[in-house]
């Protein structure tokens, strides 16, 4: 039966009787038939438009992976169709045994060396093919045949693509040819209705391995039925969506050089999260958030000498052990909240003094035992009805060694005593002041960007108390965001990074996922205790990474701490510095993404850049 596809004759249908004779369906086949059809001998015109269908007539004899990936992001109007026909097995033996002969007859008479090399080539994939056929299991041919088809608004555009195209096909081993005054033929081998119009232009015999790698499988996609859209795929145009806590951990890790647009994606992620139920923890040293999170109505709290506000260090916050400082995933109720807490102190004094020695360490250990017991807190006590006036103050910890004057402590005491009575003391002296009773809270230590001194101790101390927040509860989704977490990765103190890598396995098990992102990828992996780089383990950690707009320098030394693996054509997008743009990984699942954001959450994010585009 011959299928009329341009007429345009239509008869009343059973449906236009039955919705009505004012129905004209006839009108839907003449508004998408052309207005003119006019077959050249290298192109046909259909309506204002031109099109070419080129055959392929050769293959290269090996090939690897992905090779015809360029072909399949060719920048144009191109469709591509692959008729695939299977032949008896028997037959393809007797015809493939008769062409290795005639090709060894050929190869002895005398041939150019252009074509005697040819000739070699065929017949070493003749003799694979029928190894292949006599001896293994897959003895399953088919006849393949390809075929382009190209469309341009004019014939002067059409033939610069063909030579466009005809150049990639040539650096793809591909050998192309145009089926001269068979244009209409050609174009019926593109339709969606199975017709190999011209068989005798285009044929390759090929095993099912073969013919597999001319699939256009090449292009990963990530896209779930449910999540967060966290961009665009810049090479198909399709979203990239995720729900992470679907994921095998919940964590993720973003990297970019100053204004690659880190910040921006962490906001618009964050914003997309929130609007999911998810409860928002942000540490941003950078006050990045401030105007966002009062847009939405979330709590601010500015971390400073002068706002008032009190995290107490030494304050023990919940009431089941977690085991964060250990090593081992599972947990020892033989392991106490104070000897949990003293490990985490003893970083955190790590970081108010650099050289702390293992001396020190012990003695200030000893020191805190007494302080607590003072207060009536010792290995066994229950938590469960402890306030925040119940425990113990900087201030008490440095009475404690003053009345002990050990004079081996005495360059701590100096120290502490900043931490005490000193610039620093309104932040860590005290009892803790900080009202948690919002779904989105951010810590912001903008104040403290030039105390190096100070602000990664400040740092790891909100952390520890956002920690503290994030394992009361079992049963609400939330999210940890971080920013410039290399604020806290220091060669001489590691386990304060060690610190974040272990929430990073355990947060998942309360619910949580965690976000850290960084600008200085030296920097961030330079916390190294033995074998154990704490910062790649985060890294490593993060079932989804994006990576952004990067210097040379960063992409070497993501390369010597072999953190993330980039293919040269990855390391050539990371360093166009397009803003905005990056390589976007789930688990093995990688796409050049273009994040992307809504007028809504422009307006919030930023609000010049929306005035610029929306405000006329």
């Amino acid at each position: 039966m011959k299928l009329n596809l341009f007429s345009k004759k239509q008869e009343k249908t059973e449906m236009e009787v039955w919705y009505g004779k004012d129905l004209d369906f006839s009108g839907v086949r003449n508004a998408i038939a052309p207005s003119v059809i006019n077959e050249q001998a290298e192109n046909v015109q259909f309506g204002d438009n031109y099109a070419r269908t080129i055959t392929i007539i050769d293959y290269p004899s090996n090939v690897k992976g992905n090779w015809l990936s360029k072909l399949y992001r060719f920048k144009g109007n191109l469709s591509i169709s692959i008729h695939m026909v299977p032949a008896s097995a028997e037959k393809m033996i007797q015809s493939i045994s008769g062409s290795v002969e005639e090709l060894e007859i050929r190869l002895d008479s005398h041939l150019s060396p252009r074509r005697k090399q040819d000739t070699k080539n065929k017949l070493e994939s003749a003799n694979k093919l029928l190894k292949k056929l006599m001896e293994g299991d897959n003895n399953i041919i088919y006849h393949v045949h390809m075929y382009l088809h190209l469309q341009a608004e004019s014939v002067e555009e059409l033939e610069r693509m063909t030579k466009k195209l005809k150049g990639l096909l040539w650096r793809a081993g591909l050998t192309p040819a145009i089926p001269n005054d068979n244009m209409l033929k050609a174009f019926k081998a593109v339709l969606p209705i199975v017709e190999n119009s011209l068989p005798e232009y285009t044929f390759r015999n090929m095993d099912a391995e073969a013919a597999s790698s001319l699939f256009p499988f090449d292009e990963s996609e990530i896209f779930e039925q449910s999540g967060v859209v966290k961009g665009m795929n810049v090479t198909t145009g399709s979203l990239v969506l995720i729900d992470q806590y679907k994921l095998k951990n919940h964590n993720e890790f973003i990297l970019g050089m100053s204004g690659s647009g880190k910040s921006f994606y962490m906001k618009k992620d964050m914003l997309r999260h929130f609007m999911m139920g998810i409860r928002i923890f942000i540490i941003d040293p950078e006050r990045e958030y401030k105007d966002v999170i009062r847009a939405i109505g979330g709590q601010h709290v500015n971390i400073s000498s002068m706002s008032g506000t009190v995290i107490n260090p030494l304050e023990i916050m919940h009431s089941q052990v977690d085991r964060i400082n250990m090593d081992s995933e599972e947990d020892d109720e033989d392991i106490s909240l104070l000897h949990q807490k003293i490990g985490r102190l003893k970083i955190f004094f790590k970081l108010i003094k650099k050289d702390l020695s293992p001396l020190e360490s012990a003695l200030i250990e000893d020191m805190l035992v007494a302080t607590y017991q003072e207060k009536g807190i010792t290995w066994d006590t229950d938590f469960t009805k402890k306030v925040s006036k119940d425990f113990p103050i900087l201030e008490d910890l440095y009475k404690q060694i003053e009345g002990k004057s050990d004079e081996r402590l005495d360059d701590f005491m100096a120290i502490l005593k900043t931490y005490v009575s000193g610039s620093n003391s309104l932040m860590f002296n005290g009892i803790t002041n900080v009202n948690m009773a919002n779904e989105v809270i951010c810590f912001d230590l903008k104040d403290l960007e030039d105390e190096s001194d100070v602000q990664p101790a400040a740092m790891f101390n909100v952390l520890s108390f956002l920690w503290d927040e994030i394992t009361r509860d079992r049963t609400s989704l939330k999210r940890l965001y971080v920013d410039e977490a290399h604020i806290m990765s220091d060669p001489d103190n590691p386990r304060a990074m060690k610190f974040l890598f272990n929430i990073y396995k355990r947060i998942r098990k309360y619910k949580g996922g965690a976000t850290a992102a960084t600008q200085q990828i030296a920097d961030y992996l330079s916390a190294i205790e033995g074998k154990r780089n704490y910062g790649k383990a985060v890294i490593g950690n993060s079932q989804s990474k994006l990576i952004l707009s990067l210097e040379p320098s960063d992409i070497e030394d993501l390369k010597r701490y072999n953190a993330v693996k980039l293919s040269e054509e990855e390391e050539r997008i990371l360093t166009t510095d397009k803003k905005g743009e990056g390589i976007f990984v789930v688990g093995k699942n990688r796409v050049h993404l273009k994040v992307d954001y809504t007028p809504e959450e422009l307006k919030i994010i930023d609000s010049e850049l929306y005035s610029e585009l929306y405000v006329k």
